[in-house]
Formats: C-alpha cells, sequence, structure tokens
C-alpha cells in the first residue's frame, strides 16, 4: 500500500508498523499459519529476512526503521519448531549489533521454545558474558523464568565457577543473575548465592536499585533465613566497625532491616548505630547512611526513643557539629515525633526553643527548628501553641531574612488558631514592621498583612490604612 508508509528523511517510516499489525491479529490466526501451504511461506520469508540481514554492512541497525520494525514482527512468527529455530538464528547473528533489542527479543520469545531451544540460548547468552558483558546477564536474569531445574543448575554452576575463576569481572547485572536463578532452585542453592555474593561481590546489596534494568536485591534479601539474616547482620555490623572503607549508602540492606530483621537483630542493629554514633561522630554514619534512621525510627519502641531523641539532640546541640549534620538532627527529630508520647514531644519542644532563641546559632539550624515548633505545637495545641507564637513573635526580628520568612510562613498555619489577644500583638509586630521600629522589618509586615488582614476590626484596618499612604510620603 502505496499510503502505508510515509517519508521522513528520506527513510521509510511506518506510522502503523507491521509488528503492532500483527500482536493485534496474531492470536486470531495462529491456526491458519499451520496450515502446511501457509507455513512453508513463512519458512520462506523468514530465510529471505535472515538473508537480508546477513547481508546488512551497517552495524546501526536502529536507525533502518523497517530492517528493526522486521525484527521485532519475527518473534510472532515462532509458530513452530522449525520457525523458531530460524527466528532465533536471525537474532543471533545480528546480536552484536543490536545486541539491546536482541537480548530483550530472545527473553520475550523464550516462553515458545522448547527444551533444546533454549539450551542453545543460554549456552549463547553465557558464552556472551566474556564480550557482551551486560547484556547477556541481564539477559540471564530475565530468561531464568522458562528454565528447567537442570538448565537453572547448569547456569548457576557456570556462574559460580566463573566468578572464582575471575573469568568473568562480577558486576551488578551478572551478580542479579546468580540471584534470581537461586531463587528459581526454590532455595536450593540459596546460600550459595548469597555466600558467593557476600564475600565476592557484597556491593550488591549495597547498590541502589536500576529501575532501567530491573535490578533490586530486596526479592532476594526477602527469601532469607534465619542464617543468611544473621550473616547480613553481622555484614552491617562490620560496616559500622570498619566504617573507613566504605562510602556508600546500603539500600537493599536497610529494607532488610526493616522488613526482614528479627526484633533481636532490629535491637541489636539500632544499639550498633545509635550508641556507637555516640562515641563516633554522627557525621560519618549520616554521610553514609542517609536514610538509615527514617527507616528504623518506624519500629523504635518508647526506650529507643528516648535513646534517639538524646542522641540527636546532644549532636545538635554540639555546635563543633557539621552543620549538615546538625540540621539532619533536627530532620530526624521530625521523623520521630509521629512516635513519641506528650512527655518526649515537650522535651523536644523545649530544646527546639532552645536552639531557635539562641540569635547566634547557625541561621540554617535556626530555620529547621521553626519548623520543628510549629509541627509540635500543632500535635500537642494548649500551651505549646501559645509558647511557640510567642517564640516566633521574636524569631521575626531575626537579623536572618529567610529566617524570618520561614516564622511568616508558620504564621499561615497559626492565624486560624489566634485569639484576639495573639492577632493584636501580631497586628502591632506589622505596623512597627512597616516603621521598622522595635527590631522589626518592612519586610516581614508585607508578608504578614496578606496573612492577617481578613482578621482585623475596623480599628486596625483604618491604622493600617493611614499607615500605608502616609508611608508613600516618606
Amino acid at each position: 500500500d502505496k499510503n502505508y508508509p510515509i517519508i521522513f528523511y528520506d527513510e521509510r517510516v511506518f506510522d502503523r508498523p507491521l509488528n503492532e499489525v500483527m500482536k493485534l491479529n496474531l492470536p486470531n490466526f495462529q491456526y491458519v499459519l499451520h496450515h502446511p501451504d501457509i507455513h512453508v511461506c513463512i519458512v520462506d520469508h523468514i530465510k529471505i529476512i535472515q538473508s537480508q540481514l546477513n547481508a546488512l554492512n551497517s552495524w546501526n541497525i536502529l536507525r533502518k526503521l523497517p530492517k528493526f520494525n522486521t525484527l521485532l514482527l519475527l518473534q510472532y512468527l515462532c509458530i513452530s519448531t522449525e520457525t523458531s529455530d530460524i527466528v532465533v538464528q536471525c537474532y543471533k547473528q545480528v546480536f552484536k549489533r543490536c545486541a539491546g533489542a536482541c537480548a530483550d527479543l530472545l527473553c520475550d520469545i523464550a516462553v515458545k521454545l522448547n527444551e533444546q531451544q533454549l539450551d542453545d540460548i543460554i549456552e549463547f547468552f553465557m558464552d556472551g558474558l566474556g564480550d557482551i558483558h551486560e547484556e547477556c546477564a541481564c539477559s540471564l536474569s530475565k530468561i531464568a523464568l522458562y528454565l528447567d531445574e537442570r538448565q537453572l543448575n547448569k547456569v548457576f554452576e557456570f556462574l559460580m565457577n566463573a566468578f572464582e575463576s575471575g573469568k568473568i569481572t562480577i558486576c551488578n547485572k551478572c551478580a542479579h543473575a546468580l540471584a534470581m536463578i537461586s531463587l528459581q532452585l526454590e532455595g536450593k542453592k540459596l546460600d550459595d548465592a548469597f555466600q558467593c555474593l557476600i564475600h565476592r561481590f557484597p556491593s550488591y546489596f549495597r547498590n541502589k536499585k536500576d529501575i532501567l534494568n530491573d535490578i533490586d536485591a530486596t526479592q532476594f534479601i526477602m527469601e532469607f533465613k534465619e542464617k543468611q539474616l544473621n550473616n547480613v547482620f553481622s555484614f552491617l555490623i562490620g560496616i559500622f566497625n570498619d566504617i573507613d572503607k566504605y562510602n556508600w549508602a546500603p539500600e537493599d540492606v536497610r529494607k532488610a532491616i526493616t522488613m526482614t530483621f528479627s526484633e533481636k537483630q532490629f535491637d541489636n542493629t539500632f544499639d550498633c548505630l545509635i550508641i556507637r554514633s555516640n562515641g563516633v561522630s554522627i557525621t560519618i554514619y549520616i554521610s553514609l547512611f542517609p536514610n538509615l534512621f527514617e527507616e528504623i525510627v518506624q519500629r523504635l519502641n518508647e526506650k529507643q526513643i528516648n535513646i534517639a531523641l538524646d542522641c540527636f539532640m546532644d549532636r545538635l546541640n554540639d555546635k563543633k557539629e557539621q552543620q549538615n549534620t546538625r540540621i539532619k538532627c533536627v530532620q530526624l527529630l521530625k521523623e520521630i515525633l509521629n512516635k513519641c508520647n506528650e512527655k518526649q514531644l515537650d522535651k523536644v519542644f523545649n530544646f527546639s526553643m532552645d536552639i531557635f532563641n539562641d540569635g547566634n546559632d547557625n541561621v540554617d539550624v535556626r530555620k529547621e527548628c521553626v519548623e520543628l515548633l510549629g509541627t509540635i505545637a500543632v500535635k500537642l495545641d494548649g500551651n505549646y501553641f501559645s509558647d511557640a507564637f510567642h517564640c516566633l513573635i521574636h524569631g521575626l526580628k531575626d537579623s536572618n531574612y529567610f529566617v524570618r520568612v520561614s516564622c511568616i510562613n508558620l504564621f499561615m498555619i497559626f492565624s486560624k488558631k489566634w485569639d484576639e489577644e495573639q492577632l493584636g500583638i501580631t497586628f502591632q509586630c506589622l505596623m512597627d514592621g512597616f516603621k521598622n521600629i522595635n527590631g522589626y522589618h518592612c519586610d516581614i509586615s508585607s508578608g504578614l498583612l496578606k496573612e492577617i488582614v481578613m482578621q482585623l476590626n475596623e480599628t486596625q484596618v483604618n491604622d493600617l490604612f493611614t499607615r500605608l499612604i502616609n508611608g508613600f510620603k516618606i
């Protein structure tokens, strides 16, 4: 159909590629394709495609869109052992020229292949680990779902031997292949895989999740029994005790802590992390494990909360501590608030007031403490709200503009709970700010005005109007 393709930069580009049409209609015509005469035609056509692919000189097949669409189309023609054999050969012969696409296509057709054909493909992928390493490693992970126990054992032993001999340089993708294959073997090889990875490639447990390649150690860790979990715990403790050797954040190990560790293992981890951090600058721990504290606070008991609060407040109170660490400690205190009782909230509230009222302290620390005060005041209400209000009024005089802005932002939350006296105090601060007297600044008045104007009485509105009119005369 001459109207079917369109021309784009001298290339024939299909606006409705044939493989998409095949995907929609092939299920309805499978029985037709098996007719002997039609089957012969399909075999002949695949052979023609095979010869065309062989004749391509360019290594960049992906730029030749009609040819690439043909590669996609081939997956729908795996209707028999004979056609599947030829399709597999087509993908293998152009594999080096478009490894990513062909690897995915070989995995996609795996469900249609017989045992011998799967043997052929896994041999191909294992051979490719020395050349086209990453694509073949990812493919072994994906194809594991379609392999029987004999094939899984074959790949597993190959990877174990290759890692041990150094034939393959272990990367995150081939480590994941070993992990996924061990899972398909119903736990029979789980401990062997774990021991291999923990000693030869421990970074598999600390690398971030690779969404693009569907690599995440969590699934592997979730299958661990008590023995493996004890080893993971020992591994983690080893990190804490020899921390200078590491410069990473173990994302998946954190998941293991929160999801699979027993209560005793979790308690030991908490003790190691928090108590040791009192003897070593917590900066090290927070920089290496930036989210670990947030992960564990959800499981803290009352005693552990008290320990954690004391730890974070001590570090926050230490002005010799790095600024980023002190800010992080305020943020960690916010994380714990939901688990705190009223007595603990009172303790954090009063501590935060002291830090915030120290005008000589770090600006960013004071800003964080403003938000912490507001969060606690909303939770406790009553006298705490009143105390926070007066603290914020004092903060409006802060020497730093950004601290003043943080206080104004909290007034947006508090303004709905003001009584007449608090509204009057706020109004007077606004008026003083327009005059730049009593320590208040004009910038805070413009910010406060839009928050409180609707709450002012007639007398206050008249005074404010007069003040603004007089301002034009200055």
